[in-house]
């Protein structure tokens, strides 16, 4: 009996010390990750072997306004440089046929405010493009630094040479003109965001190196240019918020601050809004973000901070950070 009784003493003291083992060995570990405040609502992955954006300059990305899709310039494999969509939710984008670039630049991908339609330069050429490939407009134009629409007729060209252009698109005659009398070449307009009411443009009033960039507002029916900022600020965008949201610094810190839209004045002090380096191109300050009317924000973050050039990762590969709600953290950040 005692026999019995010490063997089933023995057992329950290793099932005990097996019992501490495995508590101390969880204890261990930490707890199971989980994702931080103000973690990323969706990732889309681009496809490995796939490289993601352009040769040189301009914007990569753009988010249709419902907030649906997110437009980008990619290759695949060794294809030709071209245009996909990625429709938030899915897992693999979709190629837009009809880019046939090559291996030359593709950039600035702008989705129209319909949303039916993306424009983009490419091989000295301002295309427009429906989602399906069909390419309605083709209008020669200078390298572009980015793309606005003005209306449904009409595009504003970010341009690297001297004042913002406009682009009559149903005119196949058309010329781009410029928008506004030139400071002189050392001051040049870049980044196009038009504001509600089709009555100004904000932009990038470049001036050298990236640490001068500063933002400006023109006011159409005048030509008058307004700079908001003494402060380095580039790429901005309004938003319905009430908010101008921009980067600044080598790293493109996102910052946001209110702004009068009646007076077209700056209201406050700008913040940091996002804490994540972003990916984009050191002239004029071409940054990889892109806000929807309905508050999603998609933007590609830099794997080297500080970067001024747009880079490949074939081993890790890129991704676009999706946020589906961000107008809601944007009221709390700056309320």
């Amino acid at each position: 009996m005692r026999r019995v009784v010490l063997v089933l003493g023995i057992v329950v003291l290793l099932m005990v010390v097996s019992v501490l083992i495995g508590i101390a060995f969880l204890m261990s570990r930490g707890p199971e990750p989980t994702e931080p405040e103000g973690s990323y609502d969706v990732t889309i992955d681009i496809p490995r072997g796939n490289l993601y954006g352009g040769p040189s300059f301009g914007r990569q990305l753009d988010v249709s306004p419902d907030g649906m899709r997110v437009v980008y310039v990619g290759q695949a494999g060794k294809g030709s440089r071209t245009l996909f969509t990625h429709t938030i939710g899915e897992k693999l984008p979709t190629q837009i046929p009809g880019i046939d670039a090559g291996n030359r630049d593709v950039r600035d991908p702008t989705f129209s405010p319909d949303g039916r339609y993306v424009a983009y330069w490419a091989q000295g050429n301002v295309k427009r493009i429906a989602l399906d490939g069909t390419v309605s407009l083709v209008r020669a134009a200078p390298s572009t630094r980015g793309i606005a629409w003005l209306d449904n007729d009409t595009l504003v060209l970010g341009n690297p040479k001297g004042p913002l252009l406009k682009l009559a698109l149903s005119n196949p005659e058309a010329e781009p003109l410029p928008l506004t009398e030139s400071a002189g070449s050392e001051l040049l307009q870049v980044s196009p965001n038009v504001l509600p009411g089709n009555k100004a443009v904000l932009f990038t009033i470049v001036n050298g190196p990236l640490a001068n960039a500063r933002i400006g507002v023109l006011l159409l029916e005048t030509g008058e240019v307004r700079q908001l900022f003494d402060e380095n600020a580039f790429a901005p965008r309004y938003l319905p918020t009430g908010h101008i949201v921009f980067g600044r610094g080598p790293t493109r810190e996102l910052m946001a601050v209110h702004f009068d839209l009646s007076k077209l004045e700056t209201v406050g002090t700008a913040q940091p809004v996002l804490s994540v380096s972003l990916a984009g191109t050191g002239e004029g300050g071409a940054t990889d973000y892109a806000v929807s009317e309905t508050g999603v924000l998609v933007y590609t973050p830099d794997h080297e901070s500080g970067g001024d050039t747009l880079r490949t990762w074939f081993g890790d590969p890129t991704k676009i950070r999706v946020r589906l709600n961000w107008f809601e953290e944007l009221k709390r950040l700056l309320p």
